[in-house]
C-alpha cells in the first residue's frame, strides 16, 4: 500500500510518517509543501498514492482571513489534482472539533471536509473526514500546535502561562491519533464525519496544574 501525507513535515504529519515507516507492507510516498505550487509535481504525487492523508493546513496567523483562504486553497488544489489524475485513492482529511466554533480555522476545516465529501460523491471516491480533538505530544510547537506545548515552554522558562478561556477540552495524545488513523486505513473505514475518540477530558486550568506538578 502506497501512502502519502500532505503536511508531512508538520506536527501530526511527522509522527504519522514515522509510524507508517514501522509498518509492514506500507510504502511512504514523499511529500513536500512546495508540491502545491506545481500542478505536474502534485499530480505525480497523487498518481502514486493508494491512500492520501490530507493534513496540510494553516493553524494560526495574524490575519484570520489568511487562515481560511489558505486552507480552502490547499484542499481545492488537492481536489483538482484528484480530478485531473482520476485518482481512486482513499482520501483522509484531518478536521477538528473546532468545526463547531465560529472561528476561521474551524470554518475552513468544515468547508474543506464538505468539499472532499462532494468530490467523493461526484467521482465515486473513498473519503474519511476525521474530526480530531485537541492533539498534544512530543515536538508540538508552542503558540501553534497545542496549548500544552505553549504552557510547557513558558513553565520551563520561568514565565507565567496565561489562560484566556478556562474551557473543558477533549484531548488525544499524538501517538494514539496516528494509531487510529492507521487502523482506519487498514480497515477501509469510510465516513463523511468520523469522530476520533479522545483519551481524556480536562479543564485548561487542570492541565496547567498537572504541568506545574510535573515540573
Amino acid at each position: 500500500m502506497k501512502i502519502g501525507i500532505t503536511g508531512q513535515s508538520g506536527f501530526i504529519g511527522t509522527h504519522l510518517y514515522n509510524y507508517f515507516g514501522l509498518q509492514k507492507g506500507i510504502e511512504r510516498i514523499e511529500f513536500k509543501d512546495e508540491y502545491f505550487e506545481d500542478k505536474n509535481v502534485l499530480d505525480n504525487f497523487v498518481k502514486q498514492c493508494d491512500v492520501i492523508v490530507h493534513l496540510a493546513a494553516m493553524n494560526r496567523h495574524n490575519d484570520p482571513q489568511m487562515i481560511y483562504n489558505t486552507n480552502i486553497t490547499l484542499t481545492s488544489k488537492l481536489i483538482a489534482s484528484l480530478n485531473r489524475t482520476k485518482s481512486q485513492a482513499h482520501i483522509l482529511m484531518s478536521s477538528s472539533t473546532q468545526e463547531k466554533r465560529d472561528n476561521p480555522y474551524g470554518k475552513s476545516k468544515k468547508k474543506s471536509r464538505e468539499l472532499l465529501i462532494d468530490w467523493a460523491k461526484k467521482s465515486n471516491g473513498n473519503f474519511t473526514g476525521l474530526v480530531i480533538p485537541n492533539v498534544f505530544g512530543p515536538f508540538g510547537k508552542p503558540y501553534y500546535n497545542s496549548f500544552i506545548a505553549t504552557f510547557s515552554q513558558r513553565i520551563i522558562n520561568n514565565e507565567k502561562p496565561e489562560i484566556e478561556i478556562d474551557a473543558t477540552l477533549d484531548l488525544i495524545y499524538v501517538q494514539d491519533l496516528v494509531s487510529h488513523i492507521f487502523n482506519i486505513i487498514i480497515n477501509k473505514i469510510y465516513s463523511d464525519k468520523f469522530i476520533v475518540p479522545h483519551i481524556a477530558t480536562a479543564k485548561v486550568s487542570d492541565v496547567l496544574t498537572k504541568l506545574y506538578e510535573y515540573h
